[in-house]
């Protein structure tokens, strides 16, 4: 009992710690806002993770239609067309954006057409 309370009481300050450690990177470092420090603290952590922990936890979020392809070639610390290589050799399907259907397909053309002027073409 005695030392789970000191287990709980070592885990505190060091959550305390790092909270003072962001907050001071915050004021002295090139950051436009708390969540932009933590997302370069959470890159760096990935960063750091073993190749087949990134593989597993990009192929996690992957097969469950939690990330795009492209996201998960970055968490796995691939490039596109070597994740799309190894999902292969995995026999791991492929997972594509779902297809529009005819309406949304009308106006992204209408939104294209807005946009850009393609009777030069």
């Amino acid at each position: 009992m005695i030392q789970a309370v000191q287990a709980e009481a070592i885990q505190k300050t060091e959550r305390a710690d790092w909270l003072l450690v962001f907050d001071a990177a915050l004021r002295v470092g090139n950051f436009a806002s708390i969540d932009e420090l933590y997302l370069h603290a959470l890159d760096a952590w990935l960063d750091q993770l073993s190749p087949e922990l990134r593989w597993a936890i990009a192929l996690e979020l992957y097969v469950n239609e939690e990330i795009s392809t492209g996201r998960a070639a970055q968490i796995a610390g691939l490039n596109y067309v070597l994740f799309l290589e190894e999902l292969r050799q995995r026999q791991i399907p492929f997972v594509g954006a779902e297809a529009t259907n005819g309406d949304w397909h009308e106006r992204e053309e209408e939104l294209l057409d807005d946009l850009f002027d393609f009777s030069a073409v």
